[in-house]
């Protein structure tokens, strides 16, 4: 990657880190103004209601050819949207059935459950430093947030699955952009209907049994229906920049440094609507905030050792490529020496062939004169029998006189 890669995909990473953070955050502050100041208690439902509008303007931009369509498998968007669907609801009813207390217990025990997920599936390793930082985030959020803590068994159940399901969900958004090779935007295209008519059919009931009444009971009027368009808006802004971190980022990285939107958005609620900011607050946001800034630059420190261990890897992969290349014509050079050798050691027997016959034919009285004078005319024709051995030496290694008409080379 070039330095000019890397600088664009810094600013990319820092632009989907504070769009994400700072959306989410006004989209709770105006959630919480719709539900206290104009009376809409369906959490679920108007949930789905979100998650159908991303579709629609991830649409939008995909017929104006702003974005670029993306295919999943029906398999995989049904999985996700189910998931997506069930961790939205268990965490309804999980605040309907726990007290807030044990409600904030849940959604940080989340952090460690997909962590060790991480760890067990997708093989993720962290530094003993990086997992100190989290216990300490994790620990200053539940200082601030942990007060009252009451829980029965339905409570229980609903909580756990509060944290699988959303754990999951945070985890596979990640996974099926890598597996899958898709943009955020196009896995949004993909889910989101899905996921939104999930919600938008089962939320009414959860919302009954959270608010004791059915959305359609609910006095709209202009100015709220304008907050929960406005809110909308705001919800496709929040699921475009989580689905681009969570591409991005690990599931764990989202978790940790997500726990700023709660600090925030005490900060909020303290500046905005004159809620209690006590010395126990104060101290759990600052052992927060100094497990954030820990765990960044630790888990920063930790990718950056990765990478200089992969580009020795790949250096020392190239300088044993070259080697063998190098080393591929002196292999050729020795095997054509080798060759040349068994064509010398073949020539040398087929002269002392020749020279046993002629020995042979020398001592055979008239017949063998006869021979003589045919091998003595035979080599006058050009020496066809010129095979290049050393001149004098017999079969036996003897030194005797070449035949007439044979020439050999001197030795070289």
């Amino acid at each position: 990657m070039t330095a000019a890669e890397e600088s664009r995909d810094l600013l990319v990473n820092v632009f989907a880190w504070t769009a994400n953070v700072s959306t989410s955050v006004v989209t709770i502050f105006v959630i919480k103004a719709l539900m206290s100041v104009y009376r809409f208690k369906y959490a679920t439902t108007v949930s789905g209601l979100h998650f159908v509008c991303c579709a629609w303007a991830v649409w939008g931009l995909e017929r104006a050819g702003i974005a670029e369509a993306g295919d999943m498998p029906l398999r995989a968007s049904l999985l996700f949207a189910t998931v997506g669907a069930l961790s939205i609801g268990t965490a309804n009813l999980s605040l309907l059935l726990n007290s807030v207390g044990f409600y904030q217990i849940a959604k940080l025990l989340m952090s460690p459950f997909v962590a060790a997920v991480e760890m067990l599936w997708l093989k993720k390793r962290f530094p003993p430093s990086v997992l100190a930082c989290i216990v300490v985030v994790l620990a200053g959020v539940g200082i601030v947030t942990v007060s009252d803590v009451s829980v029965q068994l339905p409570g229980l159940v609903m909580a756990g699955l509060f944290i699988v399901s959303g754990g999951l969900q945070q985890i596979l958004c990640g996974h099926l952009q890598a597996t899958l090779k898709i943009q955020s935007h196009q896995l949004m295209s993909n889910t989101s209907f899905l996921q939104g008519m999930i919600l938008m059919i089962v939320g009414p009931f959860v919302d009954k049994l959270a608010s004791s009444k059915w959305i359609l009971e609910w006095e709209a009027s202009v100015p709220g229906i304008e907050m929960l368009g406005l809110s909308c808006l705001l919800a496709v802004a929040v699921n475009a920049t989580q689905y681009l971190v969570l591409g991005r980022f690990s599931a764990t990285s989202f978790q940790v440094l997500g726990h700023a939107k709660t600090l925030l958005v005490l900060i909020g609620g303290w500046l905005l609507f004159d809620e209690e900011m006590n010395p126990r607050k104060v101290l759990g946001m600052s052992l927060a905030f100094v497990g954030m800034v820990g765990y960044g630059v630790f888990s920063l420190r930790a990718a950056n050792q990765a990478k200089a261990e992969a580009a020795r890897a790949a250096a020392a992969a190239s300088k044993h490529k070259q080697a063998q290349e190098a080393a591929a014509p002196a292999a050729q050079g020795a095997g054509a020496r080798a060759a040349e050798a068994v064509v010398d050691d073949e020539k040398v027997a087929l002269l002392d062939m020749i020279d046993r016959r002629s020995a042979g034919g020398g001592g055979g009285g008239g017949g063998g004169g006869a021979h003589k004078a045919r091998d003595e005319e035979a080599p006058a024709a050009g020496s066809p029998l010129d095979l290049g051995r050393p001149a004098g030496r017999s079969a036996g290694g003897s030194a005797m006189s070449s035949p007439p008409g044979l020439t050999h080379p001197q030795p070289r």
